[in-house]
């Protein structure tokens, strides 16, 4: 569809007269559509020049300049048409102006240079003044202005235009070639700068990980330090209790043991029995006794699993005491037996049923037959506290009995 020029005739025209006359100060006028129709109208116009030009530029629409410049290397007055198409501006409305470009040169005469852009960058005085010198000082304007006849209200003769004919093909291709050279440069200049983009972010990603992690590894460090001191800490202190827990005490003096209860049971009760004895006997038995007190360790029993040691415990003082009582009477003789007999059964055996027992707490190595060994956690049963600081007891092994120090022990309930 044509440009129409008609409506606002009076004020497109009185403007661009104001730009050629050198007695006004008006050096530009820009022009516009109006609406969404093909009525161009006048926009604004004034004498700031480019820079104030530069203000009224819509980038989302199609907009006309008549602009006078000053050419400063031959002091003469240049005009210029720009045609301004906005980035922002619709296609569809782009392609459908391109042929109005022709009528509005024809309408606004007198223009050096006729000068497409697109943005501010490209409405510059010094580039603009640069194509100026190229296109020389003739003027492409005829001072006779020829009227243009003002548009008939469309009747019953109205025909429909046809778009694709009224739009010149070679001007609507170079217009499509050169959209598409600007698309795909603009499309290469997005593409390269989200490459740039994603470079500095990853870049930034790297530096705030190499951070995080000499962080964290220091950290870990200080923590496993901690850790380490705290253990070796800890380790010393155990060691220290565990050196003053398995330092053996000091092991008692043995003192004399008095001689076995026993014995002096077996004489207590031949001397009670035995009362009407000859003098022969009892004198003998007097120094069967003091035979044995010399003996300061008679008390040292044998475990009553032992049988070898019994046999020879009770061997040895039938042995001893044959001779004595083969002079002694019958009843003398059978009489001692049985107090014998009846000490073994009663207080050996009794007293493996009904002892103390003790868990060792150091390890004791036996200094003589007369004592036991154990280890420490090892179980002593059949405990007789026979002194204060010794006591007597089975062997862990369950056969040997026999002394050991009781500060090594432990008593059990």
């Amino acid at each position: 569809m044509a440009v129409d020029l008609s409506r606002h005739n009076a004020a497109l025209k009185d403007a661009w007269r104001d730009v050629l006359n050198d007695k006004t100060d008006t050096n530009w006028a820009l022009f516009g559509y109006e609406g969404q129709s093909n009525s161009l109208k006048l926009v604004g116009k004034g004498d700031g020049g480019i820079n104030e030009l530069k203000e009224d530029l819509n980038s989302g629409r199609i907009m006309y300049a008549f602009v006078k410049l000053n050419d400063p290397s031959t002091s003469l007055d240049k005009c210029v048409l720009i045609n301004w198409q906005g980035e922002g501006a619709n296609t569809v409305k782009k392609a459908m102006c391109v042929n109005h470009l022709r009528d509005i040169e024809k309408f606004f005469p007198g223009a050096h240079l006729t000068y497409n852009a697109r943005n501010e960058d490209e409405v510059d005085d010094d580039l603009l003044i640069e194509k100026l010198r190229k296109v020389g000082s003739e003027y492409k304007f005829k001072m006779k202005v020829e009227p243009i006849e003002p548009a008939m209200p469309v009747g019953t003769r109205y025909q429909k235009v046809n778009a694709v004919k009224e739009i010149n093909s070679q001007e609507r291709d170079k217009f499509w070639k050169k959209e598409e050279e600007e698309e795909k440069r603009r499309l290469e200049q997005e593409k390269r700068r989200k490459q740039e983009d994603q470079l500095k972010m990853e870049v930034e990603r790297q530096e705030r990980e190499e951070k995080e992690t000499k962080k964290r590894d220091q950290e870990t460090e200080t923590r496993n330090e901690k850790i380490d001191q705290f253990k070796k800490t800890e380790h010393d202190n155990f060691k220290q209790e565990t050196e003053k827990q398995n330092v053996a005490p000091e092991k008692p003096v043995r003192a004399s043991i008095l001689k076995s209860s026993a014995q002096n049971h077996v004489q207590a009760q031949v001397v009670s029995s035995d009362t009407q004895k000859s003098p022969t006997e009892v004198v003998n038995t007097e120094q069967a006794g003091s035979d044995d007190e010399s003996d300061q360790y008679a008390t040292i029993k044998r475990s009553p699993k032992d049988v070898t040691n019994t046999s020879k415990n009770s061997e040895s003082p039938t042995s001893q005491t044959q001779q004595e009582k083969t002079n002694s009477s019958p009843f003398v003789e059978q009489t001692v037996q049985m107090l014998e007999q009846d000490f073994v059964d009663e207080y050996i055996y009794g007293l493996a049923k009904e002892g103390y027992k003790a868990r060792a707490l150091y390890d004791y190595q036996a200094a003589d037959d007369t004592e036991i060994s154990f280890d420490p956690g090892d179980l002593i049963t059949n405990i007789e506290k026979v002194d204060e600081g010794w006591w007597q007891g089975l062997a862990p092994d369950g056969i040997t009995y026999g002394l050991f120090p009781a500060n090594y022990v432990e008593l059990m309930e």
